[in-house]
């Protein structure tokens, strides 16, 4: 992951050169906490890669780069306390560390800094698309999270529905955060609407390997409860096709499994048992596999450049990721 160090390095530099005020305290306090808390800045990395595969300085999306990831940062503090989750990337929840007023507050102002960020691009740039590229992904963000809740409370959720949720949800911002970059570019719309597409793809792919990695992968790294999402009786891609797949016995049960949230011990080892029965597991593997290749497709069309490898290089990374 060394070739990512350097846009990690430059999208922290410009992280913590954000003027954000001391006071009031438990308005902005809350913000540096979740920014300190670094995850991989995958998606600012993407939209400084989506300008120099563009042919342009990288420098000239970094307000936008930073935007995105002051946008992913508020959702992940709406999302704790929707999904009362405790922790975050192993710390306390904001939430939980304040209180949930303060982490909504905190988060709504969070949202307004990401949109002042993108007042900060050059003159030259079309700040009418950029903007409508990224309202237009947070409105398809809150459509994937609105579907995401509405799947608990169903018994029955179909592939295309699922798909459609992510597409939202996890899709959507990625997508965005390659088409900004392209936009800072100067580019074509041609361009930028294949960048959409690696976004999209990889955003695909990436929630596919996350509910695969919640059955597969070492606890310890994934950092989250071995089969996490089964307890939480959360509507997958494996979930979804175990349903389509299994017999009405076992789907009568399933169903009724899933309404006893957490699940017992026993009965996630007997959903795990259906997984590998009706080959699920290969199922998602064979889709993460397909949504990585067409965005590597996608990649190969631009001219070849360090930045046309590095994004290679990325998409292969998140593809063999283990956690």
């Amino acid at each position: 992951m060394n070739f990512l160090k350097p846009y990690a390095s430059l999208i922290e530099s410009e992280l913590q050169s954000l003027d954000l005020p001391e006071s009031p305290f438990s308005l902005y306090e809350p913000q540096r906490y979740i920014l300190q808390n670094s995850g991989k800045r995958i998606r600012p990395i993407l939209s400084l890669l989506g300008c120099g595969v563009c042919g342009a300085p990288i420098e000239k999306v970094i307000p936008a780069a930073l935007a995105v990831e002051l946008l992913h940062n508020f959702t992940l503090m709406h999302d704790d306390i929707m999904d009362q989750a405790e922790s975050r990337r192993g710390l306390p929840a904001v939430h939980v560390k304040w209180d949930v007023s303060t982490a909504i507050l905190s988060g709504d102002s969070m949202f307004v800094q990401a949109f002042l960020q993108l007042h900060k691009l050059d003159n030259d740039i079309d700040f009418k698309w950029m903007h409508e590229v990224f309202t237009d992904s947070i409105n398809r963000v809150c459509e994937g999270q609105a579907l995401d809740m509405e799947f608990e409370g169903k018994t029955e959720v179909s592939v295309d529905e699922y798909l459609k949720m992510i597409s939202g949800k996890t899709s959507a911002l990625t997508s965005a955060s390659l088409k900004l970059g392209g936009i800072a570019a100067g580019t074509s719309k041609d361009k930028v609407n294949r960048l959409g597409i690696i976004g999209h793809s990889l955003g695909v792919a990436f929630q596919i390997q996350d509910d695969l990695l919640d059955v597969t992968a070492d606890a310890e790294k994934f950092g989250k409860r071995s089969a996490g999402d089964i307890y939480e009786g959360k509507k997958t891609f494996l979930m979804v096709h175990t349903l389509e797949r299994c017999t009405l016995q076992e789907k009568n049960w399933l169903q009724e499994a899933l309404k006893n949230r957490p699940l017992s011990d026993n009965s996630v080892k007997a959903v795990i048992k259906l997984f590998d029965k009706y080959g699920v597991i290969e199922t998602a593997i064979e889709q993460m596999e397909h949504y990585y290749k067409e965005a590597e497709n996608e990649v190969e069309t631009f001219d070849d450049s360090n930045y046309k490898a590095d994004l290679m290089n990325l998409i292969k990374f998140l593809k063999n990721r283990d956690y």
